[in-house]
C-alpha cells in the first residue's frame, strides 16, 4: 500500500499540493471498513488547478474531499459515480452576479441558482446594490439564500454613498462581509440612477476599511465618468441606435483610464483589487504594462460575454450591458489576455431578465443579460475549441483564481483533500444547441441562443451529493449556503 501510494505521488505530482493530500482524514487502512466514504468518483481524470491532470479517483466523507488516490485504492463507498472516461473538474465559481435588479431577490436566488447549478456553476458571488441600509438587507438576504439557494453564494455590498460606507465594518462584523464594491462611473438602469458614480476620495476611505478586514476584497467597475456622459449625450440623438452605437456610448478609453486610477488607488493603500468586466482592449494593454513588475494582489475579471461575442452580434439590445460589446478586436485581445494571465478570473455579470424587459429598442433597453446557463459551454467553445487556449487554463480562471480572489481559496476552487466537494464531470466534446426554453431560468431568452457550444457539464456533485445528471437537477432548494472569507 505505501509503495503504491508513493508511486502515485511520484507519478502525478501531488506532493506539491501538500503532505498527506491522499489520506488526510483517513486511517491508511483504506480497506477497513470504518472508512467507507459516502462518495466516490472513479474512472475519471482530475484537473487539479495549479498540478495539473491526474488519473485518479476522488472519495468523499460528510461533504468534503477525504481521499484522492488510483480508483483500486479507494475505500468502498456507499455511493460510486463513474466518470465514463470524463474530466473532473472543480465546481465552477462565478464570482459576478446580480439578483433582485429587475425582478425579487427572493424568486432569483431560487431560479437562476438552479439554473447555475444545472452547467457546473457550484458557487456564485452576488454584488448587491440597495439604496439604504445593508445592515437592513443581508439578514433577510441571507436567509432567503440559505433557505432557496441551489449554489453556495457569497454577498458583496455596491458603496454608494456615506451611508454605505459607514455600516461597512458592521457588515464585516455581523455577517462576514469582505468584498465591497464601487461605482466610478454611473452605470445604473436608464434614467433612475440607481447605481451612482462614487468619488475617488470616497472610494479611498472605503479602501482603507477594506484593507482592516480579514480576507478583504475591494471591487471596482472602472469607467471615467466625463467621457461616459459626453459618450451617452451623443448616443441618445441618434435615432435607431445599434449595439456599436452604444458601445461607442462608452469609449473603450475611458474604462482604461479608469482602470488604471482604480490600480493606482489600491497600490496607493495596499489592499486586494478586482476589476470587474473588464471589457476593451486597451484595459487589458494598459494593464499588461501596469503589471510588468508584479501585480500586488489585483485581480483582473471578463466575462463569458465579452469573451463570446461582438457589437456585430444579431442579439442586439438583448446584448446591452455596461461596459457595453465591443469590437472584434476587443474580444481577440481579451482572449490573449486570458492566456497570458493578465486577465485571471472570467465570470458572467449574470443579470437574469426576460424579453420585455429589455425594451422595444436600444434606447429604452435596459442593461443586462441571463448568461450563467451557458457560461462554462461558452469559454469552452470560444477558448480551447475554436482559439486552441489550453482548456486547463480557462477552467482554472473559473474556479481557482477568483476562489483566491475572495478568500475561500482552497476551500473552494480545487480538489483537494479537506475541500468542498463541489465537482462537476466535464465532457469536453459534447455538443448542443443553445434553447432557453430548456433551461431553468425564468428569462425567456439566453444570449447565445441557436448557437451550438461544446463542452458541457454532464454530472454535477455538490457538497459530495450527486445534484446534477443527465441534464436534470436532482436536489431540492436550500442546498447551497451562505459562505465567507477564511
Amino acid at each position: 500500500m505505501e509503495e503504491s501510494r508513493r508511486d502515485f505521488i511520484k507519478k502525478t505530482g501531488l506532493a506539491a499540493v501538500g503532505a498527506g493530500v491522499l489520506m488526510t482524514g483517513m486511517s491508511g487502512r483504506v480497506e477497513a471498513k470504518k472508512d467507507m466514504l459516502d462518495l466516490k468518483v472513479i474512472n475519471g481524470t482530475l484537473f487539479i488547478p495549479g498540478v495539473g491532470l491526474v488519473k485518479s479517483g476522488v472519495g468523499v466523507k460528510s461533504g468534503k474531499i477525504a481521499v484522492i488516490a488510483p480508483d483500486d485504492l479507494l475505500p468502498e463507498a456507499k455511493k460510486v459515480v463513474n466518470a465514463g472516461g470524463h474530466f473532473v473538474i472543480p465546481g465552477i465559481f462565478d464570482p459576478h452576479w446580480h439578483l433582485g435588479i429587475f425582478h425579487p431577490y427572493k424568486g432569483e436566488i431560487e431560479t437562476e441558482t438552479r439554473n447555475a447549478l444545472a452547467n457546473g456553476i457550484t458557487t456564485i458571488g452576488v454584488y448587491l446594490g440597495v439604496p439604504d441600509a445593508y445592515m437592513d438587507f443581508l439578514p433577510d438576504g441571507i436567509s432567503m439564500g440559505n433557505d432557496l439557494s441551489s449554489t453556495d453564494f457569497m454577498l458583496f455590498p455596491s458603496v454608494f454613498h456615506n451611508k454605505h460606507l459607514d455600516e461597512m465594518e458592521a457588515c464585516n462584523d455581523k455577517f462576514g462581509v469582505t468584498g465591497f464594491k464601487f461605482f466610478m462611473n454611473d452605470s445604473g438602469i436608464p434614467g433612475k440612477g440607481f447605481y451612482p458614480a462614487v468619488p475617488d476620495d470616497v472610494i479611498r476611505v472605503g479602501l482603507r476599511k477594506i484593507k482592516a478586514m480579514k480576507g478583504g476584497t475591494a471591487g471596482g467597475h472602472c469607467e471615467n465618468q466625463k467621457m461616459v456622459s459626453e459618450g451617452r449625450k451623443i448616443f441618445a440623438k441618434i435615432a435607431n441606435p445599434t449595439l456599436q452605437d452604444w458601445g461607442n456610448s462608452s469609449p473603450a478609453g475611458a474604462e482604461a483610464e479608469a482602470s488604471g486610477r482604480f490600480v493606482g488607488m489600491l497600490r496607493e493603500v495596499g489592499v486586494r483589487g478586482y476589476l470587474v468586466h473588464t471589457s476593451s482592449r486597451e484595459s487589458v494593454e494598459l494593464l499588461a504594462d501596469l503589471f510588468k513588475n508584479g501585480r500586488d494582489d489585483i485581480y483582473v475579471e471578463t466575462t463569458a460575454a465579452y469573451l463570446g461575442m461582438t457589437w456585430d452580434d444579431p442579439m442586439g439590445r438583448y446584448a446591452k450591458m455596461l461596459p457595453p460589446i465591443r469590437g472584434n478586436d476587443a474580444q481577440e485581445a481579451l482572449w490573449k489576455a486570458v492566456k497570458s494571465g493578465v486577465v485571471n478570473t472570467i465570470g458572467t455579470d449574470n443579470v437574469s431578465n426576460t424579453l420585455a424587459d429589455k425594451g422595444t429598442d436600444m434606447h429604452n433597453s435596459n442593461p443586462g443579460f441571463p448568461i450563467a446557463g451557458d457560461h462554462l459551454a461558452l469559454i469552452l467553445t470560444e477558448g480551447y475549441h475554436k482559439r486552441g487556449i489550453p482548456w486547463t487554463t480557462i477552467i482554472e480562471k473559473a474556479t481557482k483564481t477568483p476562489a483566491k480572489a475572495f478568500g475561500v481559496y482552497p476551500r473552494k476552487g480545487t480538489i483537494a483533500v479537506g475541500s468542498d466537494a463541489d465537482l462537476v464531470i466535464l465532457d469536453l466534446n459534447k455538443e448542443k444547441v443553445v434553447n432557453p426554453k430548456t433551461h431553468l431560468s425564468y428569462s425567456d431568452y439566453s444570449l447565445f441562443q441557436g448557437r451550438r457550444l461544446k463542452g458541457w457539464a454532464v454530472q454535477v456533485i455538490k457538497g459530495g451529493q450527486v445534484v446534477v445528471a443527465d441534464g436534470k437537477v436532482l436536489s431540492s432548494p436550500g442546498i447551497g449556503k451562505y459562505i465567507t472569507a477564511t
